[in-house]
């Protein structure tokens, strides 16, 4: 009985607990890069090209959001285009271009959206 009552407790401890880490967010992008753009800059996204803008191509870039528990609602979009910001920002790119998100329920995860583009520079 005493058995149950340490099972439960844990449980319960787990799903209060939850909250504090909700998401994780992955990438192509190392972490421990430092952000070449002030986090204050804005960063365009944009899920076609810039047709008429003229950009310098610096890398792709890649991220996922996922929830960890099934408690916890789905990624959205706007939380991909933060972590594609992020990012950006961090390999001093001005915008990303040509994005494209797709989302699910994974092996690993209760649910995910990720986002992919090339992270671009643009002319002055």
């Amino acid at each position: 009985m005493k058995l149950n009552k340490v099972a439960l407790l844990s449980v319960v401890c787990a799903v209060l607990t939850s909250g504090c880490a909700s998401y994780r967010t992955s990438s192509n992008i190392a972490t421990e890069t430092p952000a070449v753009q002030s986090t204050n800059s804005a960063v365009l996204i944009s899920e076609g090209s810039l047709a008429d803008r003229k950009y310098k191509e610096i890398a792709a870039i890649e991220v996922s959001v996922k929830k960890l528990t099934v408690f916890h609602k789905d990624p959205t979009k706007e939380q991909a285009n933060e972590a594609l910001t992020e990012k950006a920002r961090a390999i001093g790119a001005d915008a990303v271009i040509n994005t494209t998100y797709k989302s699910g329920v994974g092996l690993t995860t209760w649910g995910y959206i990720d986002a992919k583009g090339t992270g671009v520079k643009l002319a002055d």
